[in-house]
């Protein structure tokens, strides 16, 4: 007689064995055992009874578990096949558009990895409520990728995803009143909620390059004019001397030339290629038509260059790389790529902190210079992306440029007292550094602010006026108004958008006795700089000068202020310079700036909405000549008996009404 021993097999959570080759199908309506055995069963490979828990686990005091069920898709053939064919096809697109293969594993294993790690969206659109924060703290924002990002009050991404939030709680009442479905364009805007473009987390694919490699002198020259006309520097084409510093760049080219023709060791002049080929780089950003006809992005080429070169400042320190580290900064600036455009600049300023160019007495007019460069980029930064600078204002105590033995300072010097008074907007006005502002506080540290700014108005020297018809050369001034306007705008903005959203509220709450708790100095001050803003676009429009990296976000941001005036005054006015600035921007996203387009699909995106709204808001004024009952379809009222759908818009009347007491003390 033998005797079989069995082992027992250990309790493995999850896992399953295949089912048995030799067990006989059996039809489902002759079946008499559980369709599906328990984990300990099957692992067992006995019986299951199939009731929770199963009659083995209980005379055997084991946890019963079943594996969670899956859902089966049943598709017909021809659609598998044509899904087949579909894959096969961008399998070989990708193989196309990146031939490594190496490149090609790297991205399909980030872009797996998002996919993994990605949560799904909430159904009412918003992002989780530990990404949301406090008002007036900033929004958590996720990419496409997944991943997520802290942006600031100031930035335009924290303030578009206010605007979602505000159109996501009208929207409802819209569909209720008028019956429509919402269409695709508002379907995007309000699902977006909680997301922010960039293409920080994707690879940054840069072509094989041959590094020592340099163009012909004429192009050189070419290119290095472009950079200087589009970027403001002194190139002495200004009567202003330009808005930035970027050195003696005729200097620089002849110094490349010979280096790169007897460079035999890594580190002999390697900081001057690197700044030349940043330089090149930019200039094909700038003008498109310069990039190689092989790049996925004009001047990558260049910029593989310059970062070849560019020694790790986390290793090497060395004050010949700050300069370098700005133009690639704003190189990525300009590829979607803002954290890293952060992070380059940052590491600028702190190689000026190691050297002491922060301080009086501690430099040359040229090195000066050169730091107030790096710090308005810094504080540029700060705004746009409503983040804390890198070094703070009270570490500062080195004088303004002078006109000393370089091209004249003046706009340098305005573009850096500019910059002074962004900081204290920045920090002050929207809380970076003193949290927990009310929004009286708020209204006087922008009144402040305001004056400051009108005080920098009235002293500008008059070479960077702008009155009548404007030159070609004279584009640094033009930039330097956007940027005063915008910061106008920075300003007042809370204003305009508590009036917009009450003056909204109150079309939906008739039965309320409301009070305006706007500043409406405010409101119209801001209208104000986003229509001069758009004169000054038509200025650029007629020379024929495109957005470049930091110009586009003037017109987008006065183009979303013009959007929220027309809710209270829907002036003709409005809609004229709404459509220039969509214009403007539009024109610059044919040309292969991708940020620009975007700005101006959400700008359109928008106006859809608002268009809507006037629309229900004209409907009822309309209605409410007549009698408003408790029961008016597109009404929201404290009275709410007798409503079908008291539970649905209780939270939408608790919101509305939280607009009427918004920023009070």
């Amino acid at each position: 007689m033998s005797i079989r021993s069995q082992n027992s097999a250990p309790e493995t959570e999850g896992v399953r064995l295949p089912p048995n080759p030799r067990r006989r199908k059996v039809p489902t309506g002759e079946r008499k055992r559980a369709t599906q055995a328990c984990n300990a069963c099957n692992i067992r490979r006995v019986k299951c009874s199939g009731e929770e828990p199963c009659s083995r686990c209980i005379s055997s005091s084991r946890v019963c578990k079943y594996p969670p069920p899956k859902e089966r898709v049943l598709v017909p053939k021809e659609t598998y096949e044509e899904l087949q064919a579909r894959c096969m096809l961008l399998e070989r697109c990708l193989t196309d558009a990146v031939p490594s293969e190496s490149n090609r594993e790297v991205l399909v294993a980030k872009w797996s990895k998002s996919a993994q790690t990605t949560e799904p969206a909430h159904s009412n659109g918003s992002p989780p409520p530990d990404e949301q924060g406090e008002a007036g703290d900033g929004r958590i924002l996720r990419d496409a990728e997944g991943q997520s990002r802290y942006l600031g009050e100031s930035s335009g991404a924290a303030f578009i995803d206010r605007l979602r939030e505000f159109v996501g709680t009208v929207f409802p009442l819209l569909e209720r009143r008028d019956g429509w479905s919402l269409p695709l364009q508002d379907e995007i805007f309000t699902s977006l909620l909680g997301r922010y473009h960039t293409h920080d987390s994707r690879p940054l694919m840069l072509p094989n390059i041959d590094p020592f490699f340099l163009p012909e002198p004429e192009e050189i020259s070419k290119l290095v004019s472009i950079f200087r006309f589009y970027a403001g520097d002194g190139s002495g084409l200004s009567q202003c001397g330009g808005i930035y510093y970027w050195g003696n760049l005729e200097q620089l080219q002849e110094k490349a030339r010979r280096q790169a023709a007897r460079i035999t060791e890594m580190g002999e002049g390697m900081d001057t290629l690197c700044n030349l080929n940043a330089i090149m780089a930019l200039a094909c950003q700038y003008d498109p038509s310069l990039g190689l006809p092989w790049e996925t992005h004009p001047g990558e080429t260049f910029f593989a260059r310059a970062k070849f070169f560019l020694i790790n400042p986390m290793e090497d320190t060395s004050l010949s790389y700050m300069r370098g580290l700005c133009l690639m900064g704003q190189y990525l600036l300009g590829l979607y790529r803002r954290d890293a455009a952060f992070t380059y600049i940052g590491l600028a300023v702190r190689i000026s902190v190691i050297h002491g160019l922060h301080k009086a007495g501690r430099s040359e007019e040229q090195t000066k210079r050169e730091f107030w460069n790096t710090f308005i980029l810094d504080r540029w930064l700060s705004c746009l992306m409503g983040r804390p600078t890198t070094l703070p204002r009270e570490a500062i105590t080195v004088d303004m440029p002078v006109d000393i033995d370089l091209p004249l300072a003046t706009g340098l010097r305005a573009h850096a007292q500019l910059a002074l008074i962004m900081d204290e907007i920045v920090n002050s006005v929207y809380g970076i550094a003193s949290t927990g502002l009310n929004y009286p506080q708020t209204l006087t540290r922008a009144d402040t602010a305001l004056q400051k700014l009108s005080l920098w108005k009235a002293d500008l020297p008059s070479s960077l006026q702008v009155q009548g018809e404007i030159e070609a050369g004279e584009r640094a001034s033009l930039v330097l108004h956007m940027i005063y306007n915008q910061l106008i705008i920075l300003c007042t903005r809370p204003s305009l958008f508590q009036a917009a959203k009450q003056s909204v509220a109150a079309k939906y709450l008739p039965t309320y006795q409301h009070r305006q708790t706007w500043n409406a100095s405010h409101v119209e001050t801001c209208a104000a700089a986003a229509h001069e803003i758009t004169g000054l676009v038509q200025r650029l429009l007629l020379t024929n000068h495109t957005a470049v990296l930091f110009d586009y976000h003037f017109p987008f941001n006065a183009a979303i202020v013009l959007e929220l005036a027309s809710l209270l005054n829907d002036a003709a006015e409005h809609t004229d310079s709404i459509n220039i600035l969509v214009g403007y921007l539009q024109k610059a996203g044919d040309q292969r700036n991708e940020s620009a387009a975007d700005c101006a699909r959400i700008v359109m995106e928008f106006g859809d909405v608002v268009t809507r709204l006037k629309s229900q808001s004209q409907k009822s004024r309309n209605g409410m000549q007549g009698e408003v009952h408790a029961g008016s379809v597109g009404y929201i009222t404290n009275n709410t008996e007798g409503q079908e759908t008291q539970e649905e818009q209780a939270a939408t009347y608790e919101e509305l009404l939280s607009w009427f007491t918004e920023g009070l003390t």
